[in-house]
């Protein structure tokens, strides 16, 4: 399962015109890859609801629009997987914020393998030792997002390892609201998009398969 990902928007989404029930999606692909099949599947698991109210005091319409999702996954098909291992979790930019408390609240579990993909290896190594994290409880892998072959480079060395992937947890980030001129990634993308999304984008693609493949209830 991936949890928090980038928020990707892959295909042009068109609002139903009056008669019309079903929205609409312009194909378009990214990374090689058509993603508008993804997004009619995921609103098509979706009812929606629309409930107009007229007033008739002052001929005002109002509208209200509920969605409510249909799981994807069955419970019966979680429950069916069944494991003795420890889970297995990536967590991108895992040195400090949400992804060093992410990375201790799980060790404390002493349920997973912890994978922390960072740029800075040694600010890592020290983040998890001021954390009380236990060393039998994690690992450092270099992973820079502003680079897709370090994307890449960093798939390849994890699926040659023979490690099963359980959760991928997509949080590292750039910020930078005051910079004076922009900054970019080694394809040339603005650093914020490339990083944040662009390189989380890759990165889920290429472990989508493993994590399919996980026996991890």
């Amino acid at each position: 399962m991936a949890l928090q990902t980038a928020a990707l928007v892959p295909a042009t989404f068109t609002l139903p015109k009056e008669g019309k029930s079903s929205p609409s999606f312009k194909d378009s692909t990214f990374f090689g890859v058509s993603l508008s099949d993804h997004a009619k599947a995921d609103f098509s698991s979706s009812a929606l609801r629309c409930k107009r109210e007229f007033n008739p005091r002052n001929g005002a319409v109002r509208a209200e629009t509920t969605a409510t999702a249909t799981p994807a996954i069955s419970r019966s098909a979680v429950d069916g997987k069944k494991t003795l291992r420890k889970g297995s979790v990536f967590i991108t930019g895992a040195s400090s914020g949400l992804g060093l408390a992410t990375a201790k609240a799980l060790a404390e579990t002493g349920k997973w393998n912890i994978i922390m993909a960072c740029r800075d290896f040694l600010k890592a190594e020290r983040a998890a030792k001021s954390a009380g994290m236990s060393k039998q409880n994690y690992t450092i892998l270099h992973l820079d997002l502003a680079s897709l072959d370090s994307v890449r480079q960093f798939v390849d060395g994890y699926k040659r390892s023979g490690r099963p992937l359980d959760v991928l947890v997509c949080n590292a980030a750039v910020y930078q609201p005051t910079a004076k001129e922009p900054s970019f990634t080694a394809e040339g993308f603005e650093l914020s998009v490339g990083t944040n999304h662009l390189g989380h984008f890759l990165l889920s693609r290429l472990l989508l398969d493993d994590l399919k493949q996980s026996d991890y209830p």
